[in-house]
C-alpha cells in the first residue's frame, strides 16, 4: 500500500504538487578562471508538495542554526542533506512556479521511506540567479 499516494491524492485539490528539478550532488569540477572547486550536480525532474514545517521541525532547524525562509517538501524518491564525512554538499531543489520559485537547499531529511521522503529546505537564490 502506497500511503504517500493516498495522502497526496487527498491534498491535491488544496495544495497541488509543483514541478521541481532536483539537483543531486555528483562531485565537483574546477573553474578554469579561478581554479576553485564548483559542485557538480545531476538534474532530475519531478514533482514536490511544498508545505509549512511543524513546530518540532522548526525546533530542529533552530538547533542547526538555520535561518531564512523554510519549507517542508514531500518528494518521491530519496534526497540527502549534507553528508559531512563524504564532503558532499546537500541536494538542491529548484521550483519554477508558484510562491516558492527559486533554488532551495536541503538542510534536513525529516522522513525517508521506501519510495518517498520529506525534506526541510531553505531558500537560497531566485531562479533567474541560479547557476
Amino acid at each position: 500500500m502506497n500511503l504517500r499516494a493516498i495522502a497526496n491524492a487527498a491534498i491535491q485539490p488544496i495544495n497541488p504538487n509543483l514541478p521541481v528539478t532536483v539537483f543531486v550532488p555528483n562531485g565537483y569540477t574546477v573553474d578554469p578562471a579561478t581554479l576553485r572547486q564548483v559542485p557538480a550536480f545531476i538534474e532530475t525532474p519531478g514533482f514536490g508538495n511544498v508545505q509549512a514545517l511543524d513546530g518540532d521541525e522548526l525546533k530542529q532547524a533552530d538547533a542547526l542554526n538555520i535561518q531564512g525562509t523554510l519549507r517542508g517538501v514531500y518528494l518521491y524518491g530519496a534526497v540527502a542533506g549534507v553528508i559531512r564525512p563524504d564532503q558532499q554538499p546537500s541536494a538542491e531543489l529548484e521550483f519554477a512556479h508558484g510562491g516558492v520559485s527559486g533554488r532551495w537547499g536541503v538542510f534536513k531529511v525529516f522522513e525517508t521511506w521506501q519510495n518517498w521522503c520529506k525534506v526541510g529546505v531553505v531558500y537560497q537564490v531566485a531562479a533567474e540567479e541560479a547557476p
